[in-house]
């Protein structure tokens, strides 16, 4: 039980943390404002919980053990607290900034995607990315870190658009469709260059952990990356059938007159889409704590 609750809370924080980076990436269509200021206080309390688990497990004592001298020693010596507390720091810069009644542009805008980026990179250190010293370990750490910001940015993309198939189309069908049009057939090249960073980062990373073909078999990590990776080829067989079937039909209806079945397609084709997304978190939440060579 007790490690079910550390990969559910592993699972939360990620998907927190990727849709606030990836929700201030792809702004449009805005946030309902309570939804808005309620991601990162659900985010910060996820942030605050982690940070004291992986404290308490650290000294092997219980969470309302520990004190303030603890804590500050967690926080200030050493990678993993030091990270931890960045997270929390940038987390609550946002919250602010968040609060106008407006969408963010402009500088407060760059402000958001900067924190909120901040502190998504920064579960490259709960992770096997931080274990390294020298060049190579700089270099899995960055790759690491264009790894969680790639996928933050599809979670945010898939969030984004789901919410606009998802929105009552009422009078202004036509209009509310066609923006769903736009911003699924726009994200054709920021998809095809989001899912190129993924594969060439996992993979960089995979390997220079001494991955092997061999290990994706014989290992538990192995086994459950290979897990993974068939559960995101799912998903890229669904963004193929976004791109080159459904999204094309959307278009077709809204020129040749409305049919609502291209619309209810691509709505169940989007959930399951975003079915997939979770599971492909869970994996990584159980992943981050396995050997990749045992």
């Amino acid at each position: 039980m007790a490690e079910l609750s550390t990969y559910a809370l592993r699972l939360a924080l990620y998907l927190a943390l990727m849709l606030l980076f990836g929700r201030t990436l792809f702004v449009r269509p805005a946030l309902p404002r309570a939804v808005g200021l309620a991601l990162p206080l659900i985010a910060l309390a996820l942030v605050i919980i982690d940070a004291v688990n992986r404290l308490s497990g650290v000294l092997g004592v219980a969470p309302l053990d520990l004190d303030h001298e603890t804590a500050h020693w967690f926080l200030t010596g050493t990678p993993v607290g030091e990270a931890g507390l960045l997270r929390i720091l940038a987390v609550l810069a946002m919250l602010p900034l968040l609060t106008f009644a407006t969408p963010p542009r402009g500088l407060r805008r760059m402000a958001l995607l900067a924190l909120s980026a901040t502190a998504l990179a920064s579960l490259s250190w709960n992770g096997h990315a931080a274990a390294g010293d020298g060049l190579g370990g700089t270099l899995r750490l960055l790759a690491g870190i264009a790894h969680l910001l790639a996928a933050g940015a599809w979670v945010g993309a898939i969030a984004a658009i789901l919410q606009l198939a998802l929105r009552p189309q009422g009078l202004r069908l036509r209009e509310r469709t066609h923006a769903l049009w736009q911003a699924a057939h726009g994200f054709a090249l920021p998809g095809t260059i989001i899912v190129a960073t993924l594969a060439m980062t996992g993979t960089y990373t995979y390997v220079d952990l001494g991955g092997s073909a061999q290990t994706l078999t014989g290992t538990a990590h192995g086994r459950w990356l290979l897990l993974k990776l068939a559960l995101v080829a799912g998903m890229l067989g669904l963004a193929a059938l976004h791109r080159w079937r459904l999204v094309p039909a959307l278009a077709t209806s809204i020129r040749g007159g409305w049919q609502p079945r291209p619309l209810r397609a691509l709505r169940h084709s989007l959930a399951c889409e975003s079915a997939l997304v979770l599971l492909v978190l869970a994996c990584v939440a159980v992943l981050g704590t396995l050997d990749p060579l045992a």
